[in-house]
């Protein structure tokens, strides 16, 4: 998995948080930032769809797909007399159907990069066959005010991946773990837990539990993170193709404060779009209104190693409005993307996952600059004995 570094207060960074985060919920964080109240703050960790602790993992429970090399040569043809028939397509609708917040899953695998600054080393050792322990070391980063940061965390999987634990500790005295349990054929339980050592007022709980039918799906979310929060999620595959569902959050701020999103997701052959509405209260007005954004995300798969993808956004009443463009090219241990929008920001991420890889972050909007270099050093792969 890509590896994602906390803030100086111990939490995910928001760029992580904030682009996994329901589409309402990241407005808030947009407009309020680290100066939010601590319900905010609250509402987008829970709305996070996946934790960072997972992308802090070994890349062992990496749930990317397998990628190709470029230099990958075919099998020589067989004689024409022989040529065996093409391999036909997945019939459409064969896929199980997406939970709500993976609904725009394919536009967040290639424009979320784990972008850095400073020099960061990835280490994992193997313990046992199912047990690795993973270390994390960042140096130079602006993401402490030390300059340094240290992160070492067990990380298990079982056959199959139907039990997934992880675990992190830090030198800022922050503990994380998580715990995913797969249940029968469609049934999927999530605990995570994070302690704050020094500041107890940031410690936040909360579990989840999934269902996925053969044409619909249900989820169900509780925390608490310095307010109650609860929510639930319904989709429904009404074709082969197109996939529509919502979802609604409570909060226990102010009596009872409402966040809700309704979307729809059509995947047909190489091009999947998606289409999401969400409405929240607006933290910049006074009178306590509401604001409304949409967004919009198509998603083309070129090859099997090349994707190209945009995602066009319009927030009412404040009429304000983005563009984003991002691409991904992948081999068999390695991966490049790449992504560009309207706000001003270029970002470019190179990760070899038995090597080197590097970061590059330009927002040309707040005249930032982030560069960064990481090292991986994996364990050997088990190799078969020799025969007898």
């Amino acid at each position: 998995l890509a590896q994602a570094a906390p803030q100086a207060d111990g939490s995910a960074q928001p760029s992580q948080l904030s682009r996994g985060a329901s589409p309402a919920v990241r407005r808030a964080m947009e407009h309020r930032g680290n100066a939010a109240p601590a319900w905010q703050r609250a509402i987008r960790r829970f709305m996070a769809p996946r934790s960072t602790l997972l992308r802090t993992a070994a890349p062992a429970v990496s749930q990317r797909l397998a990628p190709v090399r470029c230099d990958d040569t075919a099998a020589a043809p067989p004689p024409a007399g022989d040529a065996p028939a093409p391999p036909m397509p997945p019939p459409l609708g064969s896929e199980p159907p997406a939970q709500f917040e993976f609904f725009a899953r394919e536009w967040r695998h290639i424009s979320e990069q784990d972008n850095f600054d400073g020099f960061r080393i990835e280490f994992a050792s193997q313990v046992t066959k199912y047990l690795q322990a993973a270390h994390t070391l960042f140096l130079g980063t602006q993401l402490r005010e030390t300059g340094y940061i240290y992160q070492f965390g067990p990380v298990f999987q079982t056959e199959g991946g139907r039990t997934v634990m992880v675990a992190r500790v830090g030198l800022d005295r922050v503990v994380n773990g998580r715990i995913i349990q797969k249940l029968g054929t469609g049934w999927e339980l999530k605990a995570s837990s994070q302690a704050n050592l020094k500041d107890a007022s940031r410690n936040m709980h909360d579990g989840s539990v999934e269902y996925t039918g053969k044409d619909w799906t249900f989820g169900a979310k509780l925390a608490w993170q310095g307010a109650w929060l609860g929510g639930g999620s319904f989709t429904q595959r009404i074709l082969p193709s197109l996939q529509l569902g919502g979802d609604l959050t409570c909060v226990a701020v102010n009596n009872i404060m409402t966040i809700w999103s309704v979307g729809a997701r059509w995947a047909e052959g190489k091009n999947i779009v998606t289409l999401g509405l969400n409405r929240q209260p607006d933290p910049k007005s006074p009178v306590g209104g509401n604001v409304s954004e949409l967004r919009m995300q198509y998603v083309r798969k070129v090859s099997d190693r090349l994707s190209l993808g945009t995602e066009y956004k319009y927030s009412h009443p404040d009429r304000e409005s983005g563009l984003s463009m991002a691409y991904e090219y992948t081999f068999r241990n390695a991966l490049v993307q790449g992504l560009l929008d309207t706000d001003g920001r270029v970002s470019c991420f190179v990760n070899d996952y038995h090597g080197l890889g590097f970061s590059g972050m330009i927002d040309y909007g707040r005249g930032d600059y982030k560069f960064g270099v990481l090292l991986h050093v994996m364990p050997p792969e088990e190799q078969q004995p020799p025969p007898q």
